[in-house]
């Protein structure tokens, strides 16, 4: 048992993401279980593993994790860990490669872009989020507050960053392609009970991913409720697609001057794409 037991922690100790995964999970008191819920649902046996070297996760599993964390500035070393990790298992890449890697792992987060691979470098900022290797990073807004016009929001008010790739958008890939590349300067921000409650299926605690539609631009909208984010005196506020087509307006947006359908129309900021747990609470 004893054996067993050094065999493990001399596994975590080689593993330095291994290791920074357990102490940063100790540090903030968090049980397995609590890791799990925070990272969707991982089972805590799997997290378990993860932490004594047993399974590999996958890119995307590793990015949940350090994003439950609060770890996700060192995205692309838990990426390149993940990486590494899985094809030392599979023997898909050489054995001199794969100690260039680990080594880079080793030295440390203070230089985690040391490990991006060359696509991962050659990201294009063209619409707003980041995409990255097919995958699309998005700017995670600490509140319904109004991110400005400009491609990103200030990074005062970013808290987060989603990683996201196609497979959100469910198993048909073409159409799921397509929908990933149509977002428009994407970015996120934390529903809460008021804002969902105006738009019927919209769940509260979640994270809402806006792309920047204008109201004409939604005509195709063909998955979920359609609901519109509107700028509002500095803040956020959500309206359904039957509100914007001429519905009664919420009396907190008649309050704060929008009191008609055109003023709704004009304070329109884009269009609620996507929802997905927010994995910080």
């Amino acid at each position: 048992m004893l054996e067993r037991a050094i065999t493990v922690a001399k596994v975590v100790a080689d593993d330095p993401v291994a290791a920074r995964i357990r102490s940063l999970r100790l540090a903030l008191g968090w049980s397995l279980k609590r890791l799990s819920e925070a990272s969707g649902g991982l089972a805590p046996s799997f997290l378990f593993n993860i932490e004594n070297g047993r399974k590999v996760p996958s890119e995307e599993v590793a990015v949940r994790i350090c994003t439950a964390l609060g770890d996700s500035e060192h995205e692309v070393t838990y990426r390149a860990w993940a990486r590494v990790k899985s094809r030392g298992r599979n023997g898909r890449a050489d054995h001199d490669a794969l100690l260039s890697a680990w080594e880079q792992l080793r030295q440390g987060f203070g230089s985690a872009t040391a490990v991006a691979t060359s696509a991962e470098t050659a990201a294009s900022e063209s619409q707003g989020g980041v995409r990255d290797a097919g995958r699309l990073r998005v700017p995670v807004l600490a509140a319904a507050i109004d991110p400005g016009d400009g491609v990103r929001p200030p990074a005062e008010r970013v808290v987060n960053t989603l990683s996201l790739d196609p497979s959100i958008y469910g198993h048909d890939a073409e159409r799921a392609r397509e929908r990933f590349v149509r977002l428009r300067r994407p970015f996120a921000f934390p529903l809460d009970s008021v804002q969902a409650a105006r738009v019927k299926g919209l769940p509260s605690g979640y994270l809402a991913i806006v792309t920047r539609d204008r109201v004409d631009e939604a005509a195709d909208h063909d998955h979920g409720p359609l609901a519109f984010v509107l700028r509002c005196k500095g803040r956020l506020e959500v309206v359904s697609g039957d509100t914007m087509g001429g519905g009664p307006i919420p009396l907190p947006l008649r309050t704060a001057g929008l009191d008609t359908h055109e003023a709704l129309r004009t304070a329109v900021l884009g269009r609620i794409d996507l929802v997905l747990p927010d994995v910080r609470l």
